[in-house]
């Protein structure tokens, strides 16, 4: 059995994205494994690392995954991070990248923009699909 790790949660806005997304990975395991922190309406690269270090749980096993949007910010944080040899993972940056990409502009980088932006997603329930012989 493995010991307990901390995670932090750390978003530009409210964490309310990043804390979902990191709780429904966290219940993948057992109760008591995963603590979780989430860091709301964070600015800067430097604000994160020294609560994390105030902390004192970047001696033990942690991660960072994150929502923040600002291109530069991510940078420093992941620099870092990389530093004290703390995993982490962009989840929104990382995304808005390929999608930037893809569509030859530059995301907005605003904080916040989710759920009232009118673009609803096309599901479609591959359980009802026939598996092809």
């Amino acid at each position: 059995m493995s010991e307990g790790i901390t995670v932090y949660a750390v978003s530009d806005m409210t964490g309310t994205t990043v804390g979902r997304i990191v709780r429904a990975a966290s219940a993948q395991f057992p109760a008591g494994h995963v603590s979780i922190k989430v860091l709301s309406h964070a600015i800067s690269a430097e604000q994160i690392v020294g609560f994390i270090q105030r902390q004192g749980d970047d001696r033990g096993p942690c991660a960072v995954f994150h929502t923040i949007l600002a291109k530069r910010t991510r940078e420093d944080l992941r620099n870092a991070l990389q530093t004290l040899r703390i995993p982490s993972i962009d989840l929104l940056g990382s995304t808005a990248h390929v999608m930037a990409d893809l569509l030859g502009d530059d995301p907005q980088e605003t904080p916040g923009l989710t759920i009232d932006d009118g673009v609803e997603p096309v599901v479609f329930d591959l359980a009802s699909e026939s598996v092809p012989s």
